[in-house]
């Protein structure tokens, strides 16, 4: 698979995202939602979640705690990954998946890695903050450990875990999220910029002309979540962004890739 580069080629459709993988048709974040998304023609990458165990094993979850998702209650970093691995990851979206479990990251690598590429988003806990560069070397050490250093991306709303990720690994592509209680006034560029970042992510709602224009005119891709209709999927093709994150990212591949107007 050719290395991830973070805008498409000139006159190209958007990059298609899975959230989670197929999240509208699978348990998120499981291995269920990522192999419908490799299995769906069309689609460029998968986003996921992650965060670490009590034993720091590093585990694709997007909450804190367990109880959304699975059968385990309370926050994740108490438990060990063998105690995680009993909790039901699946039943709650539908019986059919009852055997789902919490996937480690490098579990989702061996089976979607070489299909796909994949925009690790690293989760900060405020009520449990981690050793600073503990995450991230955790996380950096399964991505090369997987030979994925290629085919990876790095984003997360925590901008200090990107300068961290930049420091421990120069060549790392990372993508900066846009929060808007604490980024609003600052520029897509200068966000991106202060963290070496070449992808700007934000929520279709936060994104205008201005801050799109910013950053293409400083050479920094765009990528708006979570654009689950056709009517949004064409809105934000209209604007000319690089990447779209998606819940049922299978279902709007068609409009996005048959999109004919000039990027």
């Amino acid at each position: 698979m050719r290395p991830y580069q973070p805008k498409p080629l000139p006159g190209a459709p958007p990059y298609i995202v899975a959230h989670r993988g197929i999240s509208a048709k699978a348990p998120e974040n499981t291995l269920a939602s990522f192999e419908q998304a490799a299995e769906a023609p069309g689609i460029d990458m998968i986003e996921l979640d992650v965060r670490l165990t009590k034993d720091e094993e590093v585990i694709v979850l997007h909450d804190r705690t367990l109880q959304r998702t699975s059968t385990g209650n309370g926050p994740a970093r108490n438990y060990s990954l063998e105690e995680i691995r009993r909790f039901d990851a699946g039943s709650w979206f539908h019986p059919m998946f009852a055997n789902q479990r919490i996937p480690t990251l490098a579990e989702v690598f061996q089976q979607i890695g070489s299909r796909l590429w994949v925009d690790v988003e690293i989760k900060s806990d405020r009520l449990h903050r981690e050793p600073p560069g503990l995450l991230e070397e955790k996380v950096l050490n399964v991505v090369h450990n997987c030979g994925m250093e290629d085919r990876v991306m790095f984003s997360s709303f925590d901008h200090k875990i990107l300068s961290n990720i930049k420091r421990i690994r120069s060549s790392a592509m990372t993508g900066v999220l846009f929060d808007f209680l604490h980024d609003f006034g600052h520029s897509p560029s200068k966000l991106a910029e202060r963290v070496g970042a070449k992808v700007f992510k934000c929520a279709t709602r936060e994104l205008n002309r201005q801050m799109l224009n910013d950053a293409h005119k400083h050479g920094i891709a765009v990528y708006v979540y979570t654009l689950n209709s056709v009517q949004g999927a064409q809105r934000m093709l209209r604007y000319g962004v690089d990447g779209i994150l998606s819940n049922n990212a299978d279902d709007i591949v068609a409009v996005v890739k048959s999109y004919s107007g000039k990027r």
